[in-house]
Formats: C-alpha cells, sequence, structure tokens
C-alpha cells in the first residue's frame, strides 16, 4: 500500500475524531449554560411568587417573568389547589414544586429540551456549516498539494512493475517531483547514452562510415561463419565494382563521390535479407561485396542484372562513359570452400568481367547444387502448399544450455520433407515461402506440432521461431492470441524467437503485440543478434527475456578482439534490464571459455548437442558432443 494513502487516511480519520470531539465538547458546554440559565429562571419566577404571597399581594396579578414558565398553583398542605394560573403551552413540559408557608407551590415550565431546543438547532447548524466551510477549504488547500505525492507514489508503483513507464507528473513545484524528474531523466539519457557507445563501438568496428554498410572485416566474419553452418552449404559471393569513382574522385572530389557512393549503396541494400541472412558490404573504396546464401546459378544472374540495371539509373557527371559504370565478379561456394579462395575466385570473376570492357558480370564457376534445390518459384510454392496441408515438417530439437552444462531450454529446428525423403534446411526453403507469402502458415503449423509434444507430457521450455511476416500479419497475430488462451497451462514453457534484424525495423509497431503475448507467460529471445550492426534502442519498447548472439560473432571469439568488443558493449546494454544473453554456432571448448569470461549465460551449437528428432527431458546435465561432428 501506498505511503501517502496510508497518511492520508490517517489524517482523515484523525480530522473526523477531532470534529466530533469539538462537537461533543460544545454541545456539553452549551448543554451546561443552559441548564443554569433554565434552574435561574425557575428559581426567580418562584421567589417573585413567593414575595407575592408572603405580601399577601392578589395572587392574581403574578404574572411569568420569562416564556419558560407555564402556569403556577397554590396547593395546601391538605393537596387542594387554591390557585391556579396558565400562561401558555409547550409539546413538552416539566414541573417544579417549592415548600412555602401555608403550603406548595408548584411551577409547570418548559422542559430543559423545548425551552432551548431551537438555540441548539441554530448553535448545531451554524457549527456544522463553520466546520463543512473549513473543512473544504483544508481540503482544497491541502488536495492539491497531496494528490502530487499520491500522483508519485503512484508513478513508483507502475515504475516498479515496468521501468519503461514515462514519467507524467506536471508539477515543477516541488523539490521532490523535480529530483526525481532529473534522476528519471538522467536514467534515460545513460540508457540512449549506453545505447549510443554500444552502437558506436560495433558501427567503429564492422561499418563503412560513408555508406552505414558492412566493411570487409564484417563480410569476411559472416562468410565464415556461413561455412561453417551445419547440413548443407551452398550459395553465391558477388564482388561489385563502381571504377568510374575513382575518376570523379580526382575530378570532382570526395565530396561528389560520396552522393554517387550513397546511391549505389542504396541499390546494394535492397539484396539485404534477414530470412535468407544476406548480407551486403563495401570492402574497398570502390568494391561491394555480397553474400547470398542457398541461392542457384539462376537466382545469381537474374540480381547480376538487376544490379547492373538499376546502376545506369544512377545520374553520373557527362564525362564518365555509363557503358562502363559496373563490373559484377560472381562465385559459387559449398562446404569445401574456404573465405578466402570465394574471394579470390570472385575477384577473378571480376576481372574476367572488365576485360570484356563494358559493363557486365561473369561467374567463376557455376558449383553444382543439389537437383532437388533447383527449383522455379511455381514448384516452390506447390512443393512448400503441399508440406503444409500434409505436415511434412520434421521437428528437430536441439539443447540450449547453460554454461553449468544444464539444459535451459530446447530450440525447434524445422526440416520440411522434399523428394527421395530428403530433408530441406529452414534456411533454403523460408526464403522461398517468404516470396510465396506462406510462412504464417508455416509458423502455425510448427506451432500446433510443439503443443501436440507438450501435450504428450514432455513438459520442457521450447523455443520456436516466428517470423517477421507473421507478427506482421493479422489474422495469423489474432489465431495466436486464440491459440495461447487455448493452451494456456503450457504456454509457460513456450519461448518465441525474433531475428533483431526485423524486429528492430518494427520495435513500436508490435511492442502492444508482445505485451499481449507476455500475458501468458511466454518468453521472449531475440536472436541473430549480431548479424547486422543495429542500434539497440528497439529495448527500450520490448519487455525481452534473452538475447542469443550470431554465429559470425561467436566464432575464433577467443582470437577476435573485436568481436569481444561488440559482446561487451552489449553487455553494458543490458546490464540494467533482466536479460540474458546465449550464444548460438559455438564449436570449440576454447570459444565456451572466452564465452564464459565475457558474462554470456548460455551457449548452443553442434559442439555441445547435435539436433535431434526427440527431446531426453530426463537429463539435466549434459555430455557434450565435443569434436566428434560430421559436418
Amino acid at each position: 500500500m501506498q505511503f501517502s494513502r496510508i497518511l492520508f487516511n490517517l489524517v482523515t480519520r484523525h480530522v473526523a475524531v477531532l470534529i466530533c470531539f469539538v462537537f461533543i465538547l460544545i454541545n456539553v458546554m452549551f448543554y451546561t449554560a443552559a441548564k443554569d440559565d433554565h434552574l435561574r429562571q425557575i428559581n426567580a419566577q418562584f421567589q417573585y411568587t413567593n414575595q407575592m404571597i408572603n405580601l399577601s399581594l392578589p395572587l392574581e396579578i403574578v404574572k411569568p417573568l420569562s416564556p419558560v414558565i407555564l402556569e403556577w398553583q397554590f396547593i395546601t398542605p391538605t393537596g387542594y389547589t387554591q390557585i391556579r394560573k396558565i400562561f401558555g403551552k409547550s409539546w413538552n413540559v416539566s414541573s417544579t414544586k417549592f415548600e412555602v408557608e401555608d403550603g406548595y407551590v408548584l411551577l409547570v415550565h418548559q422542559s430543559l429540551v423545548s425551552a432551548y431546543f431551537f438555540q441548539f438547532f441554530i448553535t448545531n447548524t451554524v457549527l456544522f456549516f463553520i466546520v463543512l466551510i473549513l473543512l473544504t477549504t483544508a481540503h482544497f488547500n491541502l488536495q492539491k498539494h497531496w494528490k502530487v505525492l499520491i500522483q508519485l507514489e503512484s508513478w513508483a508503483a507502475r515504475y516498479d512493475k515496468n521501468d519503461k513507464f514515462r514519467f507524467y507528473l506536471p508539477s515543477r513545484s516541488y523539490s521532490l517531483v523535480n529530483t526525481i524528474r532529473n534522476l528519471n531523466q538522467a536514467r534515460i539519457e545513460a540508457q540512449k547514452s549506453g545505447h549510443k557507445a554500444d552502437h558506436f563501438i560495433r558501427s567503429q568496428t564492422f561499418l563503412d562510415n560513408h555508406t552505414g554498410l558492412g566493411n570487409r572485416l564484417y563480410f569476411e566474419h559472416r562468410l565464415d561463419s556461413v561455412l561453417q553452418e551445419e547440413d548443407k552449404v551452398y550459395g553465391a559471393v558477388l564482388i561489385i565494382q563502381f571504377g568510374m569513382l575513382d575518376m570523379i574522385r580526382d575530378r570532382q572530389g570526395k565530396s561528389s563521390v560520396a552522393q554517387i557512393l550513397q546511391q549505389y549503396s542504396e541499390i546494394l541494400k535492397e539484396y539485404v535479407d534477414d530470412t535468407a541472412q544476406s548480407v551486403v558490404s563495401r570492402i574497398s573504396a570502390n568494391d561491394f561485396a555480397i553474400l547470398l546464401p542457398y541461392v542457384d546459378g539462376n537466382e545469381v544472374e537474374r540480381i547480376a542484372l538487376s544490379i547492373l540495371r538499376m546502376s545506369q539509373k544512377v545520374k553520373l557527371p557527362d564525362y564518365v562513359d555509363t557503358n562502363m559504370v559496373c563490373h559484377i565478379g560472381a562465385d559459387m561456394y559449398d562446404r569445401e570452400d574456404t573465405s578466402f579462395k570465394i574471394l579470390a575466385e570472385a575477384d577473378m570473376a571480376l576481372r574476367a568481367a572488365q576485360l570484356h570492357g563494358p559493363s557486365g558480370w561473369f561467374m567463376y564457376d557455376s558449383g553444382q547444387l543439389p537437383a532437388s534445390e533447383i527449383k522455379g518459384s511455381v514448384r516452390w510454392r506447390t512443393a512448400i502448399q503441399n508440406a503444409i496441408d500434409t505436415g511434412s515438417f520434421v521437428l528437430f530439437y536441439q539443447p540450449v544450455i547453460d554454461l553449468d552444462m544444464r539444459v535451459h531450454h530446447y530450440e525447434v529446428l524445422a526440416r520440411m520433407e522434399g523428394t527421395n525423403d530428403e530433408l530441406i534446411n529452414a534456411k533454403v526453403f523460408l526464403p522461398m515461402a517468404k516470396k510465396c507469402g506462406l510462412i504464417p502458415a508455416i509458423d502455425k503449423q510448427i506451432l500446433l506440432s510443439i503443443i501436440d509434444v507438450m501435450e504428450q507430457g514432455c513438459l520442457v521450455p521450447i523455443s520456436v521461431n516466428v517470423h517477421i511476416d507473421s507478427w506482421l500479419n493479422r489474422d495469423f497475430c489474432n489465431w495466436l492470441i486464440q491459440f495461447l488462451k487455448a493452451n494456456a497451462e503450457l504456454t509457460k514453457y513456450l519461448i518465441f524467437e525474433v531475428s533483431e534484424f526485423d524486429l528492430a525495423q518494427n520495435a513500436k509497431k508490435l511492442s502492444s503485440m508482445f505485451a499481449a503475448v507476455r500475458r501468458f507467460q511466454v518468453q521472449l529471445m531475440i536472436d541473430q543478434v549480431g548479424l547486422y550492426v543495429l542500434d539497440t534502442g528497439y529495448l527500450d519498447y520490448l519487455d525481452v527475456n534473452y538475447l542469443k548472439l550470431h554465429q559470425s560473432l561467436v566464432n575464433q571469439i577467443q582470437v577476435r578482439a573485436e568481436n569481444q568488443m561488440f559482446i561487451r558493449s552489449l553487455q553494458t546494454v543490458v546490464a540494467n534490464r533482466n536479460i540474458l544473453l546465449f550464444a548460438t554456432g559455438v564449436e570449440s571448448e576454447q570459444e565456451i571459455n572466452a564465452l564464459e569470461r565475457l558474462g554470456l549465460h548460455g551457449v548452443q551449437g553442434h559442439f555441445i548437442k547435435r539436433p535431434s528428432e526427440t527431446i531426453d527431458h530426463s537429463i539435466e546435465v549434459i555430455d557434450i558432443d565435443g569434436d566428434n561432428l560430421s559436418l
């Protein structure tokens, strides 16, 4: 309970008691005075009447000395009423008997109540209105100050439940309020400064200052990470060179180049896709690189031709030959390749494209993709829709452990059944599902499957990735709320994972939906943290439980000081929040030790335990798989 309300109720009760005491005191004093006056009038009337009797005056001339006296009688010792004279009547009477010589004098008079009722009523009415006026005035003067304290404690109660609650008190007339306002503002500024400092550290390490894209170090780390992923690995790397930038820089200076450079970077940013985890970087003054996981030669050709077409639309100085604007070298890669080999081959392809003269592209090696995964959009849509209709998704579960080797939760990894009983990785079919608008249906299917597993008695925390297309789909959100209501007893075991890239762009829009989900005790995890260099300001709008670092940050963390600095800067942001950090893609004991020194809560990866179609919820402490990997 709030102290201000307790104090206010205490003051109110004491004031009420004080008022009652004053009323009683005044009425006792009034009663005492009235009683004395009443007796004095009766005694005076008796003295007057007795003198008339002693003087042997005609008793008929006896008059009442006050309106209190209503009647007098002279009674003989034998009880005979010798003289009686009535002066008036009253609704409540009383009598007093006095002994005199030769008999008694009986005075009939108004009772104390009837004699002073009007005065008593007037006195109490006046007293009531005086107290009422005083209380109203006091309440008005006190309440305008007291309500500030009540509002302040109400804000404190809400802030205790949610530290993002805004300090809204308008008054600036009180030192306490101003001090709290200043402290709260300082806290907010410190939080923003933390975000800014974190973003500055991350951007200085991995971003190109002129375009906002990743730099060469960022690109190489992402490429290394892709090559170490589980299951099938293939894709393409494109190196795009805008060679005429040197000419413009020599003739017009750096400022002219900066504007054109920005236009080209905006063209290339279109190919950043969080679902496919493609990235774009500026790797040198005139060169850009695009990493396209899980694409075939036809898709590479489409993208290369699109970039060439868009680059022709950038307005350039008249002295630039528009036919020699852009050259692209492409290289297809698989698991057997190294990042050095891939970039070298892509660079050789770029030189080949330049040898042909005009703007164009060249692919070093078309690569060998699994035939089953080279499909057109129509075939992909048909295959995915058929999998949704038949429930042809297989769920694998990979444990995420605390650093004491105890299972914290299991992450769901979905695979789609393809032809010849093969299982297709989510990173392959999800980008195509995104193009076909089928991701919400896939997420529904996976959530229903997870609930089926839980209802069979597997009550362990399970995390599942719910994609941004689903969160932004109103029908899916309505379905999700009904789904959570129907399974309210199981929702406390659910952890929803959301990609950092998508969430950072939609945090405000989704804050109310996430708040609704949190009411069902569902926990939230932001994954792929660090895949792109983003401002962590989205944490101001969301109540998040966990952050999961992307594999590219974890890879060789023990020898990469820049990645360690990245994690330390992230730790400063979550230091005052109840958020735990996890890492995925752990592949060595050295990485685990480095992550433990950096203060992470848990890890996940093939080195820890490979994904399995079953959950061994009877084991709390697991034995790690170690280096026994068939990748």
